[in-house]
């Protein structure tokens, strides 16, 4: 496995322990819905949230949520929906980005943007 989808793995699982830190509940992970992966399903209070976890190593030029383009989110919208479908959800369904920074081999940084797109 090369550094880049071992830090973006990484990124992952310090995303759910911050998310359980602020009291959600994690639903399920790596969910696949057709082409698109919802790297976290979880339940905020009244709401199902979609999230997308980006990773970046120091020195990366741009922040991760710009990864997240016009087509990811269009894609995400609509496995969205399906997770609303399969899940029953009587809950509205919002999309966030958890940006996870690394900034030493040791230290991280998270940045979790609400109602992102």
């Amino acid at each position: 496995m090369d550094e880049a989808r071992r830090a973006g793995l990484w990124g992952e699982v310090l995303a759910v322990r911050a998310l359980r830190d602020k009291g959600w509940r994690i639903v399920n992970t790596n969910f696949r819905v057709g082409h698109t992966e919802t790297d976290i399903i979880a339940e905020d209070g009244d709401r199902l949230v979609c999230v997308e976890v980006k990773t970046r190593s120091p020195g990366a030029l741009l922040p991760p949520s710009e990864a997240v383009d016009y087509e990811k989110q269009q894609n995400l919208t609509r496995a969205g929906a399906a997770i609303g479908r399969i899940y029953k959800a009587k809950k509205p369904v919002r999309f966030d980005i958890v940006e996870v920074y690394f900034t030493s081999p040791e230290a991280y940084e998270i940045n979790h943007i609400v109602n992102a797109f």
